[in-house]
């Protein structure tokens, strides 16, 4: 009968487990190959997305500067003052609706802005609250008339003389218009159907067929300004 050799069970035993022992240090190995690569991919695309990012960000912080030295630009070229760059922009910032073609019949009315600046009648721009392609805001102009149209969809939406200043991106408080400033030989002024107001511009509203009047300059200058007390809107209007 033959018997089994002990020393070589032993030996064979010895082997798979020093071939075992290899396999799982190559794992290992794998493993921290993986986890290295791994870390390091999330590290470019970090630094990647991060460069993006610093990248958009950069380039959206120079068009702000950019649109505020063209617009600074402009208010100092004036008056007359034109249309900003998009005349729909700051609309939307406030809060108006802003549609193709906008038609709001809730609340459909019109007042009149009439502008002196310095014993001079002013225009307010056509397209005023108007882009391009036809994008229209509640608030907004047609034509060089000073006419201000308010069509919205909701009836209890108040509109007001600061909102127009505000799209139309001119600087406008009770004491200042544009570039110019109230001082002690200039006053700037506002009037209601004909009547001088104390009313800051946030609170004078664009009621149906207003005269809204704003006057700016020396006792000489105002002195040569008839402000009206109505304007003569087309039929339908």
């Amino acid at each position: 009968m033959a018997t089994k050799n002990k020393g070589g069970d032993v030996s064979k035993a010895s082997a798979k487990e020093r071939v075992a022992a290899m396999r799982a240090v190559e794992k290992r190995r794998e493993r921290v190959r993986w986890l290295i690569t791994f870390a390091v991919v999330i590290v470019v695309v970090g630094a990647l997305g991060g460069g993006a990012y610093w990248a958009i960000e950069k380039n959206e912080r120079e068009q702000v500067e950019k649109l505020a030295k063209a617009n600074k630009a402009r208010i100092e070229a004036g008056p007359p003052w034109a249309l900003p760059a998009d005349p729909v922009r700051v609309a939307k910032d406030l809060g108006l609706e802003v549609k193709a073609g906008m038609e709001g019949d809730a609340k459909h009315e019109h007042a009149h802005l009439s502008l002196f600046i310095n014993g001079q009648q002013q225009p307010v721009p056509a397209n005023l609250g108007i882009d391009p392609t036809n994008n229209i805001a509640e608030l907004h102009t047609h034509d060089a008339r000073g006419v201000l149209h308010v069509e919205s969809y909701s009836a209890d939406k108040v509109f007001t003389l600061d909102q127009v200043f505000k799209i139309w991106e001119i600087p406008l408080s009770k004491t200042q218009i544009g570039q110019f400033k109230a001082d002690a030989e200039r006053t700037l002024k506002f009037y209601i159907d004909g009547k001088e107001v104390q009313d800051d511009p946030s609170e004078i509203e664009l009621s149906h067929h207003r005269e809204i009047g704003i006057v700016y300059g020396t006792a000489e200058e105002n002195a040569k300004v008839k402000v009206p007390e109505s304007f003569a809107f087309a039929d339908g209007e």
